[in-house]
Parts: structure tokens; C-alpha cells; sequence
């Protein structure tokens, strides 16, 4: 294998593990912020709440922000979006420090 090839070889090989791992963290963000909504709106059902808000992630860029902004809604509680997003960002920052530390 050439020098060019190896490189090359490399550069996909951190691109794929970059991309795992960025989907792994909003994953565990998703669900994070899920166990969170669920104790504000108490929920009893919060790891079946924070699984849904991870599939809500999966299944559309927007899905997280757009479910809680409904469920907040039906439990009669005032979130903005930019305050929860700006919770999700930094929820976001925590699990990626966790994810590199360890």
C-alpha cells in the first residue's frame, strides 16, 4: 500500500469513528434529556420516556426539540426552545467530555 493509500486509508478510518462516536453522544444526550423531561413532567415511566425521545432523535433532525416541546405542552409546562436547547448543547458537551475521558 502507497504512502497516498495509507493516508487515505486513515483519514476514513477517523471519519467513521468521528461519526460513530458523534452519533453514540446524541444518543446518550437524547436519552439524557429524556430522563429530564420526564422527572419535570413527572413521568413514571421515565427510561420508556427517554428511549422515545431517543427514537424521536433517530427518526428526524428536529424529532427530540419537537416531542418535548409537545409533552411539555400537554403537562401545562413553559419551556422555550432555546432553553432547551441550549440544554441538550450543553448536555451534548458533558457526554462528549465523558465519551474522550473514558
Amino acid at each position: 500500500m502507497t504512502a497516498l493509500r495509507k493516508r487515505a486509508h486513515a483519514q476514513e478510518t477517523r471519519f467513521i469513528r468521528d461519526e460513530e462516536l458523534g452519533f453514540r453522544a446524541e444518543a446518550r444526550r437524547n436519552a439524557l434529556i429524556g430522563l429530564w423531561a420526564a422527572a419535570v413532567i413527572n413521568r413514571p415511566d421515565a427510561e420508556a420516556y427517554a428511549s422515545g425521545i431517543v427514537n424521536a432523535g433517530v427518526e428526524s433532525p428536529n424529532g427530540v426539540i419537537d416531542q418535548l416541546h409537545a409533552d411539555f405542552e400537554a403537562a401545562g409546562v413553559i419551556f422555550l426552545e432555546d432553553d432547551i436547547r441550549d440544554r441538550m448543547t450543553s448536555m451534548l458537551l458533558a457526554v462528549r467530555d465523558e465519551m474522550y475521558a473514558g
